[in-house]
């Protein structure tokens, strides 16, 4: 019990940086048009602001098993409280878009930093009979912010400038950082570690070639040079980095994970639940604005009750994991995911956009019971000292999950919609609905694959 109350503080402290961090990373997203307009930028740039955030997280995320074991974690989340601080700063007074992709860039640092390591905080400081509901509790927190952020930014967007939104956000960031510095601690054991700078530029480049590669699958198609030649050379990147780290005794990353089949499979269903969850609630406003002919406003409402839902549901399959492991979860969370997406599937052009929210709410019941409990299972099949390795390759995965998600299924949209003989709301609506059927066919391999994970027996 003494435990437990000695890191209550460490708790709160990791929990609140988890949700601001997260939160931040989708603060501009409604703030896209009057962005364009200020700064006379077309969609596909400032997508930029977007895509240089998932860049910056994914080249320092592979980081965080060596800088945990090197860096104290009190160190590592004050770090990324000033650099989200100072990125916020910057953004509030760009005078220019490349400022703005600047400051964005200095904010993902400290996301990339510090959000992997959480994860192994709670990890740590939860009895491993109770990581389900340590794990549930970070999902509750985490997956709420790519959703409540939109639909809360663009109410305070309908009112003030954008730029108001950094000015929110500091206070908020200096607070915790106040917080952090009285009650963060060092929870962490450390191991021995190194920094391998080729194998830092190897993962740097081939995961960075791969978002630039399908982000311009949308405007340029399979260009060679934008599309096909920057794929090319980060799938070469890419397994050159891989064989360092199986030749290197103490590698930056240890893949050698991947050999335990029950962790590469949840990571593959991690991917998966990612890839559905923000294609999902980029997908549905689109389709409430441009097809249900929504209002901006409306479009956001409707993923609000989901949202509070998820918030829920991820607790509690958290202390159902603890009870019944993951699989179970796992499967019955892809099946409800199946049925929400196949239900979307079937709207029509005249359909009431309160059906998103009917289905959104299966949808993201779905995605509460599987994500944590996938992530349990990622974590208790491996050995203590391979915890740091383990949050940065999940939230690596995470990070690429919704990337590659978006990118596809909104290239499928918009390939229809220009293609297709109809008006651009018809168009629009069958390219949603095609996006639909591929995420539905996914969330059935996933009910498929789920099946086959198999558990130590505690």
């Amino acid at each position: 019990m003494q435990h437990k109350i000695e890191n209550k503080g460490v708790i709160i402290v990791t929990m609140a940086t988890a949700f601001l961090l997260t939160f931040c990373q989708f603060l501009l997203i409604t703030s896209y048009p009057a962005i364009m307009r200020e700064f006379q930028i077309n969609a596909t740039e400032v997508q930029w602001l977007t895509t240089i955030y998932l860049l910056t997280t994914i080249v320092f995320i592979p980081l965080t098993g060596y800088l945990s074991n090197r860096f104290s974690t009190r160190a590592l989340l004050i770090f990324a409280l000033l650099c989200m601080a100072a990125g916020l700063i910057v953004g509030a007074f760009s005078q220019s878009f490349i400022q703005l992709i600047l400051a964005r860039a200095i904010q993902a640092v400290g996301t990339g930093v510090i959000l992997p390591v959480i994860q192994t905080i709670l990890i740590t400081v939860f009895p491993k009979s109770r990581r389900g509901f340590a794990l549930g509790l970070l999902g509750g927190v985490v997956n709420v912010a790519p959703a409540s952020a939109p639909s809360l930014t663009g109410m305070i967007i309908d009112v003030f400038h954008w730029r108001i939104l950094h000015w929110l956000m500091l206070p908020l960031v200096l607070i915790l950082f106040i917080l952090a510095v009285l009650y963060m601690k060092d929870v962490l054991k450390k191991h021995e570690a190194r920094l391998d700078i080729l194998s830092v530029i190897l993962s740097a480049g081939a995961f960075s070639l791969f978002i630039f590669s399908i982000s311009n699958i949308s405007v340029a198609g399979l260009d060679i040079y934008l599309v096909i030649l920057p794929f090319f050379i980060s799938a070469v990147l890419l397994y050159l980095f891989v064989r360092r780290q199986l030749a290197d005794d103490v590698p930056v990353l240890n893949v050698r994970l991947f050999q335990n089949r029950t962790f590469l499979l949840a990571v593959v269903l991690i991917f998966m639940d990612m890839m559905l969850l923000l294609s999902a609630e980029t997908i549905l406003p689109m389709f409430a604005q441009n097809v249900l002919e929504t209002s901006a406003f409306l479009s956001g409402f409707l993923l609000v009750p989901g949202t509070i839902l998820l918030c829920i549901v991820s607790v509690v399959s958290g202390n159902l994991y603890d009870r019944y492991g993951g699989r179970i979860l796992a499967v019955i969370g892809f099946a409800f995911t199946l049925l929400s997406l196949v239900l979307m599937s079937t709207m029509h052009i005249d359909s009431s956009p309160f059906l998103i929210m009917v289905y959104f709410c299966f949808f993201m019941t779905g995605f509460g019971l599987s994500l944590m409990p996938l992530v349990s299972v990622s974590v208790n099949v491996l050995d203590e000292k391979e915890m740091a390795h383990n949050s940065a390759i999940v939230n690596t995965v995470r990070q690429l999950g919704m990337a590659f998600g978006v990118v596809i299924l909104t290239t499928v949209i918009s390939i229809t919609t220009s293609v297709i003989d109809a008006p651009e709301r018809a168009g629009t609506y069958w390219g949603t609905t095609y996006a639909f059927i591929i995420m539905a066919v996914t969330a059935l391999l996933g009910v498929l694959l789920s099946i086959r994970i198999k558990e130590k027996k505690e």
